[in-house]
C-alpha cells in the first residue's frame, strides 16, 4: 500500500535545523574567543563578554536537537512510502550512506588538511582538542567509530563525533520503526532505553558514549507518529506541541540551574524540538512556522549539514589569517565576527560541491529529494482514515 503523496515541503523544519547549526557556530565563536571554560579555568574576560557568551555554552542541546529532528523527519518519510516501517533495510542504509558520507568524507579530508597547516600553529583550547592527528584516530574517523573512545572523539574536527553516533543509530532505526508499528509508541520508547542502560552498565565512561541519543531519536519518531496517527479521534492540535515545547524549555532551565546530568538536559531539549516540530507541521501557517520558514532562515537550513561540518575549520583559518591568537577576548570576538561571512560562504560552496550533487542525483532518479518533509500538512482525521490507494 502506498503512503501519502509528496506534495508540500515544510521550510519551517529546514529553518529549525538551520538555527541549530547557527547556534553551534556561534558557540564555537564564543569558545575560541574565551576558551577558559574548556580549559577548566576562571575566565578573565570582561563581564560583558562573559554575559554575551553565556547563552552559547550549551552546544550539546543543539546536537540533541539535530538527533530529534533526524528521527522525526525519517519517520515521517516512512509514512510516505507505506505503513511507517522500513521495507528494505539494505536500501535504507544505502540511501542514508549516499546522503551523508560524501560530505562527511569531504569534510574529514579538509579538516585533516586544516589540522596539519593551521591548527598546529596554535596552542591551548580549543585547538588542543583536535590534535594530534594520528593514523589510529584518522582511521577511526574513516570507519565512523571515533565516538567510541574519548581520546579519538574530538580529534581533527570537534563536531564529527555526532555524525558517527547518528550513523550508528541508523542501524537500529528499522527495528525501532517496526516495534512502533507493531507494539506502539510507548514500547518503542522503552525499547530505545535499552541502549543507554546497557551502555551505562558496561562502560564507566558512559556519559561520553551518549547512548541516550537513541532515546532522543526515538522521541522524534514518536512525535512524527503522533502527527500522522493522533492518539485520539481528532486532527493533530498544534497546542500539544507548544505545550511540550514549554515543558521542555522549563526542564532545560531547571537542569541548567540545578547542574543536572547531561542526559537530563538533553532529554528536556529534545522535548522542545520534538514539540516545536509537531506544532509547525500541524499548523504550517502559524507565526512561528512562518518565521522558521522565512526564506533566508530556510536557506540556512538547506545548507545546515555543510555549515555544521565545516564552520569550525574555516573559523580556524580566519583566526590565523587575521592574527586573532594574539588578541584579548574582545579582539578575538571582533576577528571571528569579521570572518563570519567567509564561514557562511565557505560552507555554502562546500554544500554546492558535496551535498547539492547528491540531492540532484536522487531527485533525477525519481526518489524524494531529502527524506525530510514528505507530507501535505496539517493532516485531518478524514485524511488519516482514507486508504492512500483510493486517492488516485
Amino acid at each position: 500500500m502506498r503512503g501519502l503523496p509528496v506534495t508540500d515541503r515544510l521550510p519551517a523544519l529546514e529553518g529549525l535545523r538551520g538555527l541549530l547549526a547557527l547556534y553551534v557556530l556561534l558557540g564555537h565563536i564564543a569558545s575560541m574567543a574565551d576558551p577558559s571554560a574548556l580549559a577548566g579555568k576562571i575566565s578573565t574576560a570582561p563581564d560583558w563578554i562573559r554575559s554575551l557568551f553565556a547563552p552559547f555554552a550549551y552546544g550539546h542541546l543543539a546536537v540533541a536537537g539535530f538527533i530529534v529532528l533526524s528521527g522525526f523527519c525519517l519517520q515521517l518519510s516512512l509514512y510516505v512510502n507505506g505503513d511507517g516501517t522500513v521495507k528494505s533495510a539494505s536500501k535504507f542504509f544505502r540511501r542514508r550512506a549516499w546522503r551523508l558520507l560524501p560530505a562527511y568524507y569531504g569534510c574529514l579530508v579538509l579538516s585533516w588538511l586544516v589540522c596539519e597547516t593551521v591548527t598546529k600553529k596554535f596552542s591551548g583550547m580549543p585547538f588542543d582538542l583536535y590534535l594530534p592527528v594520528t593514523t589510529e584516530n584518522l582511521l577511526a574517523h574513516a570507519a565512523l567509530v571515533h565516538n567510541l573512545r574519548p581520546d579519538w572523539m574530538y580529534k581533527i574536527n570537534g563536531v564529527l563525533w555526532s555524525i558517527a553516533i547518528e550513523c550508528q543509530i541508523y542501524l537500529v532505526f528499522p527495528l525501532l520503526a517496526l516495534v512502533m508499528q507493531r507494539a506502539g509508541r510507548i514500547v518503542a520508547l522503552l525499547s530505545a532505553c535499552i541502549v543507554p542502560v546497557c551502555v551505562a552498565l558496561m562502560s564507566p565512561q558512559w556519559l561520553k558514549l551518549y547512548g541516550w541519543y537513541v532515546v532522543l531519536f526515538a522521541l522524534g519518531m514518536v512525535g512524527a507518529s503522533m502527527l500522522y496517527r493522533p492518539p485520539v479521534a481528532q486532527s493533530p492540535r498544534a497546542r500539544y506541541g507548544y505545550l511540550a515545547g514549554v515543558l521542555g524549555a522549563v526542564g532545560v532551565w531547571l537542569s541548567i540551574n540545578q547542574a543536572a546530568l547531561l542526559p537530563v538536559r538533553d532529554l528536556a531539549g529534545a522535548l522542545v524540538i520534538s514539540g516545536l516540530s509537531y506544532a509547525v507541521c500541524t499548523n504550517p501557517e502559524s507565526v512561528l512556522a512562518r518565521i522558521l520558514g522565512w526564506r533566508p532562515v530556510a536557506m540556512l537550513g538547506a545548507m545546515s549539514y555543510s555549515l555544521y561540518l565545516m564552520h569550525h575549520p574555516i573559523q580556524q583559518v580566519g583566526f590565523l589569517v587575521l592574527n586573532g591568537r594574539e588578541m584579548d577576548a574582545a579582539g578575538k570576538l571582533v576577528v571571528l565576527l569579521q570572518w563570519l561571512p567567509v564561514v557562511l560562504l565557505g560552507s555554502w560552496v562546500f554544500y554546492l560541491l558535496f551535498e547539492r550533487p547528491v540531492l540532484s542525483n536522487r531527485s533525477e532518479s525519481g526518489q524524494e529529494q531529502r527524506n525530510d518533509f514528505p507530507l501535505h500538512l496539517p493532516l485531518s482525521v478524514l485524511e488519516l482514515e482514507v486508504d492512500p490507494a483510493q486517492r488516485a
